[in-house]
């Protein structure tokens, strides 16, 4: 009897084999690719910014993931969170309102958008947006900045503050990520190569974990 009960205790714990020693997660973070369904947000030769922000988005939450960060995507595929009927900019608030409240109910401790950016054909480069006085939101774009310039032959941008609507009606830090210029030809091929694209999640990534790693330890207030 004895050895029967040693044989189903072994038996338990193999089957559990983390109960109890589970990590503590780093945190909870939102990833938005920003624009889907109907929407495509920026278009050249063909290309739709929505599907470039979605697969650099699933990149990172993977990244995320393997360092013990809980993630949630505001959108698995190619759709947005407008309901029909609505159109213009109803139908853009109301589906930047359902991203911004997934982030709530999330908990998250902070979320990043996903775009592609547009200009003059010579921009290039990367950058980061916050809201002007969210101190946590600069450090935030600041820790994702310093790593895309890690990128090889990258143009180093600098972070920027901005009032767009995610960053203005969010109750955590909040940060825009432009990857690239979508309309600079020689941007518009890197952001093509899954290499490149990968390059840049990986650095976004390493943003948001230095974030998560040291948050506690910057002052919260806002900044002017």
């Amino acid at each position: 009897m004895y050895l029967l009960w040693r044989v189903l205790l072994i038996v338990v714990i193999l089957a559990c084999p983390r109960l109890g020693w589970a990590e503590e997660s780093l945190g909870r973070i939102v990833i938005d690719p920003g624009h889907g369904g109907y929407d495509p947000g920026a278009m050249r030769k063909g290309i739709t910014e929505k599907q470039i922000n979605l697969e650099i988005a699933q990149e990172i939450k993977k990244i995320l993931v393997e360092n013990n960060v809980e993630v949630l995507l505001t959108r698995e595929g190619d759709y947005n969170h407008a309901i029909i009927g609505l159109h213009g900019k109803e139908a853009k608030k109301y589906d930047f309102e359902r991203r911004i409240q997934m982030a709530k109910s999330f908990n998250a401790d902070a979320m990043i958008s996903i775009h592609v950016n547009v200009g003059r054909q010579k921009c290039s480069g990367p950058e980061a947006f916050y809201y002007p006085k969210s101190a946590p939101g600069k450090l935030l774009a600041q820790k994702i900045q310093e790593q895309l310039h890690q990128i090889p032959n990258i143009n180093r941008r600098q972070v920027k503050t901005g009032r767009y609507y995610l960053l203005t009606h969010t109750d955590m830090p909040c940060v825009i990520v432009e990857t690239g210029f979508i309309d600079n030809p020689e941007e518009r091929e890197r952001l093509l190569e899954p290499r490149y694209r990968q390059m840049l999640a990986a650095a976004i990534a390493q943003g948001i974990i230095e974030y998560l790693q040291t948050k506690d330890e910057e002052p919260q207030d806002n900044v002017s």
